[in-house]
């Protein structure tokens, strides 16, 4: 055993006995909860003035969306696009297969995978704001996307 290794082992478990905190008494879970879902509701109607992030096409392009794939999904699910990567690249998806995508907001990454894995794939959008859920889903149904699913 190499001394990294030993140092690395003193310190995890110096660090197991360290106390832990627990921020449940610090945070009202359903205050955090409410003002989460408000900020995701200014951002399916597009009020980006009181938030502390961005959103948008341009965001996406940054974050290494291929501007192409963009181009193929509703504008106004983009508008509201809060992502913080591009990571459908690493899923390399396939014509025929299923996604599942957790905290879908207004849909562009479930739009965007509906473009990869084509009609005969399945995607399911799953979000806990229902103003990013109704947007979504009629963009869905406005555009045709009737391989994808929104709960």
């Amino acid at each position: 055993m190499s001394s990294d290794q030993v140092t690395q082992e003193e310190e995890m478990a110096q660090a197991a006995e360290l106390p832990q905190a627990d921020a449940s008494s610090l945070v009202d879970r359903e205050e955090l909860e409410t003002q989460v879902k408000e900020m995701y509701r200014q951002v399916a109607r597009e009020e980006e003035a009181g938030l502390h992030f961005e959103v948008g096409r341009e965001l996406a392009l940054r974050v290494g969306y291929p501007s192409e794939l963009l181009d193929a999904i509703p504008a106004e699910a983009l508008a509201s696009f809060a992502g913080v990567g591009y990571h459908l690249d690493l899923a390399a998806l396939a014509p025929g297969d299923r996604v599942l995508d957790l905290g879908s907001g207004s849909g562009t990454d479930v739009f965007c995978a509906a473009v990869q894995v084509g009609d005969s794939g399945r995607v399911i959008g799953v979000d806990f704001t229902d103003e990013q859920i109704a947007k979504a889903t009629r963009l869905r149904d406005r555009d045709g996307f009737t391989q994808v699913e929104f709960a």
